[in-house]
C-alpha cells in the first residue's frame, strides 16, 4: 500500500523517543547498576535484529502473500513510498520484545527492544538511503547500495539491507559481476 511521507518518516522521530524514555525508565529503575547491564542488552538486540531482518526480507516479504505484494510493489517502484506504516513495525517490536520481557527482566527488556528498535532504524537508514540518496564510490553505504541493488535485478540473493553478514552464512550473498571497460 503507498503510505505518506508522515508514515514513511514517522519511526525516525518517533524510534530515538522511544529508546530514550525505555532507557530512562530502566537505568533510572537501578543506577548505576542496571547500566551494564541495559547497554550489553542493546547491543544483543541490535546484533540479534540483522538475522531477523535478514528471515523477514527472505522469507516472509518473498512467500507471505500480504508481505510479498507489498514488496513487489517496492520492486516495480523502488523510491516510492510502498510498505506498512512505520508505526506499525516499531509498535510490533515493542510488542513482541518488551512486553513478554518486562516482568521478568524489565532493564534487559527495556535494552533488547531499544537494540531492536534501533536496529531497525538503521535498516530503514541504509534502505532509504539506497533508493534516494546519490552514493558514490568510497562512501560507507556504497557497499550496502550495491549489495541491495544486486536483490533487486538477481531473484534470491542479497536479502540482507543493513549488513551482508548472513547472506554470507546462508550463502545468498551474489557475486559481484565484474564489468569490462569498452575498448
Amino acid at each position: 500500500m503507498r503510505i505518506g511521507k508522515f508514515l514513511y518518516y514517522g519511526d525516525f522521530v518517533v524510534i530515538p523517543i522511544v529508546v530514550f524514555v525505555l532507557a530512562a525508565l530502566a537505568v533510572g529503575s537501578d543506577w548505576p547498576g542496571g547500566t551494564l547491564e541495559w547497554g550489553a542488552s542493546l547491543l544483543f538486540g541490535a546484533a540479534l535484529w540483522t538475522l531477523i531482518e535478514y528471515l523477514i526480507h527472505r522469507f516472509a516479504y518473498h512467500h507471505a502473500p500480504v508481505l510479498t505484494s507489498l514488496h513487489e510493489a517496492h520492486h516495480r517502484e523502488p523510491t516510492a513510498f510502498v510498505g506498512v506504516p512505520s508505526f506499525f513495525s516499531s509498535g510490533l517490536i515493542l510488542v513482541v520484545c518488551y512486553l513478554p520481557l518486562r516482568g521478568v527482566a524489565p532493564i534487559f527488556a527495556s535494552g533488547f527492544t531499544s537494540g531492536m528498535m534501533l536496529g531497525y532504524a538503521a535498516y530503514m537508514f541504509v534502505h532509504h538511503a539506497t533508493h534516494h540518496l546519490d552514493i558514490q564510490p568510497g562512501h560507507w553505504l556504497y557497499e550496502a547500495r550495491l549489495r541491495h541493488m544486486g536483490h533487486h535485478y538477481r531473484e534470491g540473493v542479497n536479502f540482507g539491507v543493513s549488513v551482508g553478514f548472513w547472506d554470507r552464512v546462508f550463502g545468498t550473498l551474489a557475486k559481484r559481476r565484474e564489468r569490462v571497460a569498452d575498448a
